[in-house]
């Protein structure tokens, strides 16, 4: 057969790698096809680890300072399914950001909960996501009853919320906590340490390694971090959300950037973050990090910016076509790299030197709005199991979604299961689909709606 993947991959596998996964695409280890094994006497078995992975894990579990550690081959969306699943019950009340990852609503599908929203502060200025605002965190925890919450830090963009109040807020409520800590793997080899979860106090957190750690795409690890975790349930979960035959090569590849971490992670992201200082000092070129209450800090291995007169995906555009340099994502605004422990210094410099180059023109304005909130008719998994149909996005005002549609990357749905759709939305959808963004859940113009002429709700 005709190698359509791997055409499609060859394009960029030679451009400079400001995206992930944080191998950037380098060899750092040795992906020796032999070593592509199954389950055999002493490599030991990931679903019932009494040896070579026991250990491991248990070494793991030291570097990053948690309880427990486990190896999750499916990635942070495997594990948030995992995560999820231990602590909740059907038909409990889940507290989420608005703009979480679409892979938390899925699992609230497969768990039959009830989502309770708490939007994310919005800087309409500059339309960015910001923070958590306690007061009203704690007005949620006080007018519902909540049985689990869970949150990102740090975002996409590299926002860190004020863990340590958020957990605290919550089990005064005595509210499970997960933290979805996808991106700040690196982390805990960084000067910025201090704000990583797993010391938090949150129950369960979990990191993508192949975000910021070099190792494959897919590898995850999931925290446990409490007393309040019955571990032996979690095993049992993992155990139903686990293929039978993980890769030995995804288990070598976090070993060995873990490794690498240890003994230079920490040298490699002071070295950048050092260079990344001289360079907003002598050029004024800096991450595009905004000043507020709800953010305690910065991840300086994310890189946002905006550039004259191109949108964010005109610029990801423009960075390939023209310099070989593959960034992280862009939307209507912004464009996103990032960076890892294994960026050159001469590679950072090319980045920065084509921005330098492109400084010239008028920004492209910010259409200020408030990030919409849709009200839920039917619970997310009510609206999974009821018949749908597919209608014209743009005749689809006051049906009921019957999918998640959402803005890729990252992924957060602007629209959920069992919500109501509305005019601002759609003008919203058709906005970035006009701009050249891909739209998960929109096929050929038409979006999944429930069939509301032969339910009753």
């Amino acid at each position: 057969m005709r190698k359509y993947i791997e055409e499609s991959v060859d394009k960029y596998k030679n451009d400079y790698a400001f995206g992930m996964p944080a191998h950037k695409g380098k060899k750092y280890f040795d992906l020796d096809i032999k070593r592509d094994l199954t389950e055999f006497l002493d490599t030991d078995n990931l679903l019932n680890p009494q040896g070579a992975i026991k250990k491991s894990q248990e070494e793991v579990s030291e570097i990053f300072s948690s309880k427990y550690s486990f190896y999750i081959p499916n990635g942070s969306s495997g594990a948030i399914n995992i995560a999820i699943s231990t602590l909740a019950k059907r038909k409990d009340n889940i507290l989420v950001q608005r703009n979480t990852h679409k892979s938390v609503m899925n699992s609230i599908i497969i768990n039959d909960l009830n989502p309770v929203y708490i939007n994310t502060k919005y800087d309409e200025e500059n339309a960015l996501f910001l923070g958590i605002e306690l007061e009203n965190l704690k007005n949620i925890l006080e007018e519902n009853s909540i049985q689990l919450a869970i949150f990102v830090s740090p975002n996409y963009y590299g926002g860190i919320l004020k863990l340590k109040e958020i957990v605290r807020l919550c089990h005064s409520h005595n509210v499970y906590v997960i933290i979805d800590e996808a991106h700040g793997s690196h982390l805990y080899f960084s000067h910025m340490k201090e704000f990583c979860a797993n010391f938090s106090g949150a129950d369960i957190v979990i990191n993508s390694t192949h975000k910021t750690i070099p190792s494959l795409t897919q590898t995850a690890l999931l925290h446990v971090n409490s007393d309040r975790v019955d571990v032996d349930k979690l095993k049992k979960i993992i155990n139903i959300y686990t293929t039978t035959s993980p890769s030995y090569l995804f288990l070598i590849s976090q070993e060995e950037g873990i490794d690498y971490m240890v003994k230079e992670g920490y040298k490699k992201l002071e070295i950048l973050r050092k260079e990344l200082d001289k360079i907003g000092k002598d050029t004024g070129i800096m991450s595009h990090n905004i000043n507020d209450s709800t953010i305690a800090s910065y991840d300086t291995m994310k890189f946002l910016f905006r550039l004259p007169i191109l949108s964010g995906i005109e610029i990801v555009k423009k960075f390939h076509l023209e310099y070989n340099i593959r960034l992280e994502m862009g939307d209507l605004y912004y464009a996103l790299a990032i960076f890892s422990p294994l960026t050159e210094i001469c590679e950072l410099r090319k980045f920065i030197d084509v921005i330098l180059s492109l400084r010239n023109g008028e920004y492209k304005k910010i259409v200020k709005l408030k990030f919409p909130t849709s009200k839920r008719i039917i619970s997310p998994r009510k609206a999974f199991d009821s018949p749908s149909i597919y209608k014209d996005l743009k005749d689809s005002c006051g049906m009921i979604s019957a999918n998640n549609v959402a803005f890729y990357p990252p992924g957060i749905p602007i629209i959920s299961y069992g919500e109501r759709i509305t005019k601002e939305i759609i003008d919203i959808i058709l906005n970035n689909l006009n701009e050249g963004i891909e739209v998960v859940g929109i096929n050929q113009g038409k979006i999944e709606v429930v069939d509301e002429s032969i339910c009753n709700f």
